[in-house]
């Protein structure tokens, strides 16, 4: 079980894989690495994949503050810092995906691909912004820390995952497992994650996404709305919108094989294209050298 201790928390992560090319995964709200586990197993050949939990989530340490998706996506860029990634690809999912978002639109130069999985969109989740002010008695975090005195916690989440992902209602085990990750964040984090996803906007990072952009939905999604996405598709310049059939809000814990499939062709794919555009730009660079040796010769003769 490996950490990292970066300057605001002990931050635990896992690792798969042994490849040249690194893969960033980032999970959403009441998640953890857990959620990309399926994925990590069927690594495709070449690649290393790096998994970390959240503050306050999963393994890693819970501070006082610092729960917003600026605060997060800086956590993430300290993460692949230390690691010594200069380049990578990037997946995010839900609340991950917003912060995929906002880290890949500060270093859009080092971001080979971005893959956001039903991601909080670029402008805005208008369906939390009714939800009760922080400091109400009502707040997530009052209500969170209640259900668990009088012992339905397990109950209550249990069913809003199925409610939001109905591809896990015969999924037991990857059911267990989503319910687990939600019991096991912090109060803080549970309270934090959805003020922040009240006031986030990232509508003015996607100008800077020179990058190829896959954008995967599940078409009973009952948390983001399609059309938001539909929108951050069409302000991106690479990008492209799949929609998984009798899908919810976790595509890759309700149909893995299929969503396996789906991002490594994405992600291989980009791969192959980049390496076509180095063996292009490295002839160039060859044949540039030959030119300027003839040019030497030339004058060389002359003198």
């Amino acid at each position: 079980m490996p950490f990292i201790q970066l300057p605001a928390c002990n931050t635990h992560y896992e690792q798969q894989g042994h490849g040249d090319t690194p893969i960033v995964f980032l999970h959403g709200n009441f998640g953890s690495w857990h959620y990309w586990q399926d994925f990590l197993q069927h690594l495709p050949q070449g690649y290393r994949a790096y998994a970390p939990d959240f503050r306050g989530c999963g393994d890693s340490e819970a501070p006082a503050a610092g729960y917003d998706i600026e605060t997060l996506s800086e956590d993430i860029l300290q993460f692949v810092n230390h690691l010594q990634l200069d380049t990578f690809h990037l997946v995010g999912h839900s609340l991950g995906g917003a912060v995929a978002q906002q880290l890949a639109g500060h270093i859009p130069e080092r971001i080979i691909s971005l893959t956001l999985v039903a991601p909080a969109p670029a402008g805005g989740l208008m369906r939390v912004q009714q939800l009760p002010a922080a400091d109400s008695w009502f707040s997530a975090e009052n209500i969170f820390q209640f259900l668990g005195q009088i012992n339905i916690k397990r109950q209550i989440i249990s069913a809003s995952i199925k409610k939001s992902m109905p591809g896990l209602v015969k999924r037991h085990n990857y059911l267990n497992q989503a319910v687990d990750d939600a019991l096991k964040m912090d109060p803080k984090a549970f309270s934090g994650f959805l003020a922040t996803l009240k006031s986030w906007t990232g509508a003015e990072l996607l100008k800077h996404f020179n990058f190829p952009v896959l954008i995967i939905y599940g078409d009973l999604d009952s948390v983001i709305p399609l059309q938001a996405l539909k929108d951050m598709q069409q302000k991106i310049s690479h990008c492209r919108l799949h929609i998984m059939r009798n899908i919810g809000h976790s595509p890759q814990l309700e149909q893995p094989r299929e969503f396996n499939k789906l991002l490594s062709a994405f992600i291989c794919g980009n791969e192959m294209e980049l390496n076509t555009e180095q063996i292009i730009h490295a002839k160039r660079l060859g044949l540039l050298t030959k030119l300027q040796l003839i040019f030497k010769r030339l004058l060389h003769n002359n003198n």
